[in-house]
């Protein structure tokens, strides 16, 4: 409701209130209304209608006097229905010319919830239809559309289905894609001009609207492809130009608004200027000589305006007037083009020479031309060039637009002028560019020279990090607010150290971030202490923009910049490969893109996948605890997967390249993330893939054996020499090139920095086997002690049991007090995490209690004992810790590890049915118990039996079997209810033994099926954690472990006082890179590949399709040509035979005649006496044919006799040749014969009759007493179906007819009514209804066939054309029984000249003149009574009219469903002007009478 009243306090529309009529026109107003059309709500319509000679110059209509502005009543949205294929529907308002710009736009931007622009493509052009080339109209469709996507342009038009706006409309339907309501073109439309917009009015309504307006209007109708749409009303109706200035408004608007939220460019504004009128080239004047200038992009070859703009702008590239004849010739094509005199022409010249001032602003577009660019490109180019924008502006327009080869070919076309000026503008394009996610531009700026050293700072690091992202940004607060463990206030601004407390808490673990170091955060506080210093002393400092100073100062106090880095102990603040901290804020701001392009740049990409692969995954797992969408979840995982696969594929190709050097990737610490390895962070993110990997499997194996050559040592070798140890010589082992890449020393932990320090080659191999053997010794020992009596003082074997386990838990402290986090919390919580250090914990504090009970006597001892029991089954489950290593072994306790870990909610419900019967039937059963503790133990004991088949048989029923303590025995009564135990038992046995059970097993099952695929894989990862358990611990077992301690003591001791540092880094960043860099070149050939091989394959095909082709066609030609030789040698040929036989008959036709001549002349004298009878007397038995041959013949004879023997020759051969050449087409013309088929039906002809009253002179019509039959045969779809108001028809072939009634071979047209017509007159007609519709139908046309008849007797003599109305039968159709009325086809250019409500066209040429003169002829030639409408045709042949009869006349209904009566002969009355053919009828012009009547 709220929308609505803002929409209708904020818009208007307006209507004309005051009748002022033209002198051209005084029964229609200036705004184009009738004066019944006005509204006079306020003042009283005027007193005289016909205004005299002094009213007329009184008084101009003006919108500002004569209209009144009141809330607009049109305003929703339209769906298009000229479309089946696909939805189309545009918002829509009706606003006041004088609108608010301001308005406008925010009605667009939060009413119709528009994207904001960062272009506006102003299409200007002819508003008539015009053909455009087909190239033209590619290129500008093309480029429009793709400058418009690629952008987020809007493109604004006039809005309507003709001209240029008809073009942006099709261009948007064939290149906008499939989902159209992304579209931004905005169609700027008169109201007055809209064909049927009566059927707008609205308030926030849904309008169903049909495009496809009415031929005879005069308005235009809305192009369905545009997405929104302004009507402009200034009060008028059937004008156009109202809207050019609210549109120029509008344009001014947006180009005043930003171009983005960080840029201060404003949005660029370019015109496309498309053929167009005299008034394109004002407009385009206005364009070019704005300040700003609007560029001008004209396409070249759209025609008229277009085209001498073109013309114009090449002839004046140079500075130099125009030569006279250029512009004589150009002011004769200004006049020929839009049909000018001589000084319009001079005038609309002068214009294109003011637009030429401007030249640099407009840009021609030749789509002909070879060297053109991309239209697209064409646009944005102009644009650019044409706004007179600096570089950096001009920088900010590409990087607002995403389009960084615009910027490429015309911003950073000068490398060191840039460089050299403008790097603070480079910087902060870079600063853009990262936070609108431009990827591309990115990469440019990287490639022209930005350097992230240079560029990257703290506090462009966490303005970076402070970027709002909406649900991105809320997100990353809550990861803030749980790595913090507090809530964040309202306004609170990141900061590094948060992110890298972020960091920490995604990746877990020990790892530790580079800015919640302890010198990181000392160099931070100065920093951040040092700029408010700064501030504070500054004399502009406030409160208010110490923000701003946080994110500005870098790179905008350069000089304070400047002093501050060498008081940081020369401690840099950011880690040395800066890319890396871009890098991580890409994945934390979710920019997936963005990621995968920096992890191309920089070193460590293999250990940065995996970082980025654990962020991802962490982040996924939070968002699903914060519950949040699971779309943002399962985006999260992608992004996991995707770096997963990168890190995967990486490590193949180093992997296939060089086996020791990929190790050393896997082995080698990173120091910019926490002293991991990639391996290390792959087992932390889970990353399966990369565990399982050929090469990780290879490393591991290469720790678990050690220097050992298990290819050549047998098991039994190797037990051997544990049981000998002279037999170890016997062994095989590795030598130390091979064993490089693997951390020898157990003191480097995992891997340490130190990797090729050596050891005795036997230490790897007797690490595990000797803390097996030692281990198994320890349980056999420690089961001795639990299994024998104990003593009160230990024996020996319970002593090496106590040392055994006492130096165990002094190597579980060492563990935790040795490992990565500072803090001690942080140390146990890490150590505690893993499965089997919990297990350890509680065995030794097990036992430790156990030991300290022992000590004591009684029942302390026992009790010591009993935790001795206890405690010896935790270390012999211990055991299967020593079998996960095994390859067979290991898959099978991984598949019990899962099914442990997920039969927990199975296990729940099984509890949960078991103390639903154990409390019951414990109840029932004892009801009169004592509080005690049995009660949980009877509660449960035999319920949990059953479930594995014990059921207690003799006590299901306490009246059967009398031992039961409960049971009726000795007079003791039955406890009550205790029938009801064993149906109870029933039902739980069923669902706890048969349905549960069963579950679990069936879940067990699913389990082992499901992991049986994958379990060597999930060994595989689980196989590091065996593997690293025992290559971190020392290498003696306990007890003998202290030794090893003591050792590392003093080995760390020694590595404080000879610090050596090795760095081989760089070797493996080089081979690091080429890996990369391989990996990218394989991946782009596979990629084009399969496409270059099947371009190639179809390219191959096509090149021997085109040599068939030019094969075949040369044979062709050769035929062609030697047919054509013949066909001239015979046309020779008979050509010299017919004019041997003319001359033959010539030479023999003279002699006959001088024969006849001599005979005569001896004669003379009997011919006076002799009278010849004329020849005709003596032929009267010949037939009209041969006399007409006979005549013929002496006519030829005469004129051969009287012509001269040389023309005579001449003529002769001239007819003869004439005759051949007839001859030869007709035998090339082939002969189609029409077979009889079709469908049967007869023909009922309206027949002329002499009258009874008068049968010489008069006839009348009358139906033929029978049918005739034909075959009609409907031809297809696509060129015999018609459609109509009332009727629908279809074309038809005449195969066959009887008599003659129809012509076979003829094309005609069947119509019939539709049939919610024949339902409509179903009330007149009770019976046939549609054969009485065609009979009167057939009355109507015969009526104005007579009348057309006598019309053409008294017409005139000057007026030449002869109109006629074709003949129409009755036809039934034998099939169906269906009535229809059937007449011949015309072919030609159908016309309507008007229709049945008294519109009628403006006549252009004498006919159409004629035929709107013959509609008021009938009206006056009938007494008024009837009138002729809807004349249409092809030429003179007239089909389909409505005889119109005023109501009182009309009866039922005298001839056609069409006929309006009275409202019909109003609309006439008041539309029809009588012109030249009216007056020489002699009829009296409608204007004049109206004039005399109002008189």
């Amino acid at each position: 409701q709220s929308r609505k009243s803002w929409i209708e306090e904020t818009f208007f529309k307006r209507e004309c209130v005051k009748f002022i009529p033209p002198s051209r026109d005084l029964h229609r107003c200036c705004c184009g209304r009738l004066i019944g059309e006005h509204s006079w709500q306020e003042s009283l319509p005027p007193i005289s209608l016909c205004p005299g000679p002094r009213q007329d110059t009184e008084e101009d209509w003006s919108i500002e006097l004569h209209t009144k502005a009141s809330p607009t009543n049109a305003y929703g949205t339209i769906d298009f229905q000229d479309t089946a294929t696909r939805v189309c529907r545009a918002k829509y308002i009706r606003v006041a010319v004088d609108s608010k710009a301001e308005a406008l736009l925010q009605l667009m931007l939060r009413e119709w919830q528009m994207e904001r622009p960062k272009l506006l493509l102003t299409v200007q052009g002819g508003s008539d239809n015009f053909t455009l080339p087909p190239k033209v109209k590619q290129a500008f469709s093309k480029g429009l559309i793709t400058a418009a996507l690629s952008t987020g342009a809007w493109i604004l038009t006039d809005g309507i289905n003709t001209g240029v706006s008809k073009y942006v409309g099709e261009a948007v339907k064939v290149f906008g894609g499939h989902d159209l309501r992304k579209r931004n073109t905005v169609g700027i439309t008169p109201w007055g001009v809209i064909d049927n917009n009566i059927d707008l009015i609205g308030r926030d309504v849904f309008r169903p609207y049909q495009p496809l307006g009415n031929p005879l209007s005069k308005r235009a109708s809305l192009n369905s492809f545009h997405s929104h749409f302004l009507l402009v009303d200034d009060g008028t109706l059937g004008k156009n130009g109202c809207q050019q200035g609210l549109r120029r408004k509008l344009e001014k608007h947006i180009q005043l608004q930003r171009i983005h939220p960080r840029l201060n460019q404003g949005v660029p504004v370019v015109c496309l200027a498309v053929e167009g009128g005299p008034a394109l080239v004002s407009t385009v004047l206005d364009y070019v000589s704005s300040v700003p200038p609007v560029p001008v992009l004209v396409f070249e070859g759209s025609g008229r305006a277009a085209d001498l703009l073109a013309f114009l702008h090449k002839q004046t590239a140079v500075d130099r007037p125009l030569d006279p004849d250029i512009k004589e010739d150009f002011l004769v094509r200004i006049g020929d083009v839009f049909r000018l005199d001589r000084a319009e022409a001079f005038h609309l010249y002068n214009l294109f020479l003011q637009c030429m001032e401007h030249r640099q602003s407009i840009t021609i577009f030749d789509s002909e031309s070879e060297d053109q660019m991309a239209p697209d490109a064409a646009i944005l180019t102009a644009t650019l060039k044409g706004t007179k924008a600096c570089a950096a502006e001009q920088l900010s327009m590409a990087l607002a637009w995403d389009r960084a080869d615009i910027a490429q070919k015309d911003v950073l076309v000068y490398g060191q002028h840039w460089q050299a000026r403008l790097v603070g503008s480079l910087e902060q394009a870079m600063l853009d560019a990262l936070v609108m996610d431009r990827v591309s531009f990115v990469k440019l700026l990287i490639d022209n020279g930005m350097t992230m050293s240079r560029f990257l700072t703290v506090d462009r690091l966490e303005e970076l990090y402070n970027t709002p992202q909406g649900q991105t940004d809320r997100f990353l607060q809550h990861l803030v607010e749980d790595a913090k463990q507090t809530s964040l206030p309202l306004g609170y601004r990141l900061s590094l150290i948060d992110m890298g407390l972020v960091i920490e808490y995604l990746i877990k673990g020990a790892y530790r971030s580079t800015y919640t170091r302890k010198h990181f955060r000392a160099a931070y506080s100065r920093l951040q202490d040092k700029v408010s210093t700064d501030i504070e002393s500054s004399p502009f400092w406030s409160l208010q923009n110490l923000h701003f100073f946080r994110t500005a100062q870098p790179y905008k106090w350069r000089s304070r910049e400047t002093t501050l880095s060498p008081g940081l102990d020369d401690a840099p603040l950011l880690v040395p490969f800066n890319f890396n901290d871009l890098f991580v804020w890409a994945v934390l701001q979710q920019r997936q893109q963005m990621a995968l392009f920096l992890w191309q740049h920089g070193e460590e990409a293999l250990a940065r996948a995996t970082v980025a692969c654990k962020l991802y995954r962490s982040m996924a797992f939070e968002a699903r605890q914060s519950s949040m969408d699971d779309i943002i979840a399962e985006r999260f995982k992608a992004y996991s997967l995707q770096f997963g696969q990168l890190a995967v594929d990486v490590l193949d190709g180093a992997f296939r390249q060089n086996e020791q050097m990929a190790m050393k990737l896997l082995t080698s610490e990173m120091e910019a993330w926490s002293h991991f390895t990639c391996l290390q962070m792959a087992v932390s993110s889970c990353h399966r893939p990369f565990v399982s990997h050929s090469c990780t499997q290879t490393l591991l194996t290469d720790l678990w054996t050690g220097p050992l050559n298990m290819r050549k040592n047998s098991f039994l070798k190797i037990i051997l020499s544990l049981l000998l140890p002279p037999a170890i010589l016997l062994l095989e082992f590795k030598s130390k090139a091979e064993m490089c890449h693997v951390p020898q020393s157990h003191e480097a932990m995992l891997f340490g920095l130190d990797p090729v320090k050596s050891v005795p080659a036997h230490e790897g191999t007797d690490h595990m086997v000797n803390r097996t053997v030692l281990y198994l010794a320890f349980l056999m020992l420690f089961s001795f002690v639990v299994l024998v009596k104990m003593e009160d003082q230990p024996s020996v074997q319970e002593w090496l049991v106590i040392v055994y386990i006492l130096s165990t838990a002094v190597e579980k402290i060492r563990e935790v007090l040795m490992s990565e986090p500072r803090k001690l919390s942080h140390k146990l919580k890490i150590w505690f995490s893993e499965y089997w250090n919990k297990s350890d914990f509680i065995a030794i504090l097990l036992f430790l209690a156990g030991l300290t009970l022992r000590w004591h006597a009684g029942p302390y001892r026992t009790a010591g004992r009993i935790a001795y029991c206890l405690d010896i089954i935790f270390w012999y489950v211990r055991v299967t810790d020593l079998l996960a290593v095994n390859q067979y072994a290991g898959p099978y306790l991984t598949m019990i590890t899962k099914m442990t870990s997920n039969m927990f909610f199975i296990v729940v419900m099984m509890a949960i049915v078991l103390l639903s019967f154990g409390v019951a039937r414990k109840a029932i059963l004892s009801p009169d118990e004592e509080p005690s503790w049995s009660l949980a133990r009877d509660v449960v004991f035999q319920p949990y039996w059953m479930i594995y088949g014990e059921v207690y048989a003799t006590e299901i029923d306490v009246f059967v079997f009398a031992s039961v303590s409960t049971a009726c025995d000795d007079g003791i009564p039955c406890p009550p209810a205790s029938f009801l135990t064993p149906f109870l038992q029933a039902v739980y046995m069923f669902f706890q033994y048969i349905i549960m059970v069963n579950i679990l097993i069936a879940f067990f099952n699913n389990i082992y099926f499901d992991m049986a695929s994958t379990s060597n894989k999930l060994w595989k990862y689980n196989r590091y954690r065996y593997i690293m358990t025992y290559q971190e611990r020392p290498w003696l077992p306990p007890p003998l472990i202290l030794l090893s301690h003591m050792t590392l003591g003093l080995t760390q001791i020694q590595q404080l006082l000879n610090t050596l540092l090795t760095n081989l880094y760089s070797k493996l960043h080089e081979f690091e890179e080429k890996c990369v860099q391989a990996y990218f070149h394989e991946k782009s050939e596979g990629l084009h590949s399969s496409q270059i091989n099947q371009i190639r394959a179809t390219a191959e095909r096509a090149e021997e399709m085109c040599m068939i082709m030019g094969e075949v066609s040369e044979k062709v030609n050769f035929i062609q040509e030697s047919l054509s030789d013949l066909d001239c040698q015979l046309g020779q040929l008979q050509d010299l035979s017919a004019l041997a036989m003319d001359t033959l008959t010539l030479l023999s036709a003279s002699d006959s005649l001088h024969q006849e001549e001599t005979r005569l002349a001896q004669c003379g004298s009997i011919t006076a006496s002799r009278h010849i009878l004329p020849h005709s007397w003596t032929l009267l038995h010949r037939s009209g044919a041969d006399q007409d041959a006979l005549n013929m013949r002496r006519l030829m004879a005469k004129s051969c006799k009287s012509t001269p023997p040389s023309l005579l020759k001449g003529l002769t051969l001239v007819e003869t040749m004439e005759r051949n050449n007839l001859m030869r087409l007709a035998h090339d013309i082939p002969f189609t014969p029409v077979s009889i088929f079709g469908e049967e039906v007869s023909i009922y002809s309206l027949e002329e009759v002499p009258s009874d009253a008068d049968p010489e002179f008069s006839t009348v019509s009358s139906w033929s007493s029978r049918g005739l039959s034909a075959m009609l045969q409907p031809l297809s779809s696509e060129e015999g179906s018609l459609d109509g108001g009332l009727r629908q028809g279809c074309r038809v072939l005449c195969t066959w007819a009887e008599r003659d009634v129809l012509t076979p071979g003829l094309v005609y047209v069947v119509k019939a009514f539709r049939p919610e017509v024949v339902c409509a007159w179903q009330r007149y007609f009770h019976g046939s209804t549609a054969l009485q519709l065609c009979l009167r139908e057939i009355q109507q046309q015969r009526a104005a066939q007579k009348m057309m008849q006598v019309f053409n007797q008294v017409k005139p003599d000057g007026m030449q054309h002869s109109p006629r109305f074709l003949d129409v039968s009755l036809v039934l159709w034998h099939s169906n029984g269906q009535w229809l009325t059937i007449e011949r086809n015309m072919s030609g250019d159908f016309r309507k000249y008007n229709n049945n409500t008294g519109e009628e066209i403006t006549p252009y040429c004498s006919l159409e003149e004629m035929l709107l003169a013959f509609s008021h002829w009938t009206y006056e030639y009938s007494g008024r009574e009837m009138l002729v409408l809807d004349i249409q045709g092809v030429g003179e042949e007239l089909t389909d009219p409505t005889v119109v009869m005023a109501d009182n006349q009309r009866g039922e209904m005298l001839f056609g469903p069409d006929n309006l009566g009275d409202a019909a002969v109003n609309g006439f009355r008041q539309k029809h002007s009588c012109g030249i053919c009216c007056r020489r009828l002699g009829l009296e012009g409608q204007k004049c009478e109206r004039k005399r009547k109002c008189a």
